[in-house]
């Protein structure tokens, strides 16, 4: 399957959202769910990281690709 440059910059931009949402409420949340939803999220990033690199995109090119 292949992946396009916008469509990997959405899903980092969606992931980093999630993420930062969940810092923000952690306080409200002591679940292992919410725990295993959080690592999972850690795990996707890691991985769309890692296709980034791959493709030679950075941060900031992303962010301007996922904006257009």
């Amino acid at each position: 399957m292949n992946v396009t440059d916008k469509e990997l910059a959405t899903l980092y931009v969606k992931y980093k959202k999630e993420k930062k949402l969940f810092k923000e409420k952690q306080k409200d949340r002591c679940s292992l769910v919410d725990l295993n939803h959080y690592l999972e999220i850690k795990k996707y990033l890691s991985i769309l990281k890692l296709e980034m690199s791959h493709r030679g995109l950075t941060k900031k090119q992303v962010k301007k690709i996922s904006k257009c």
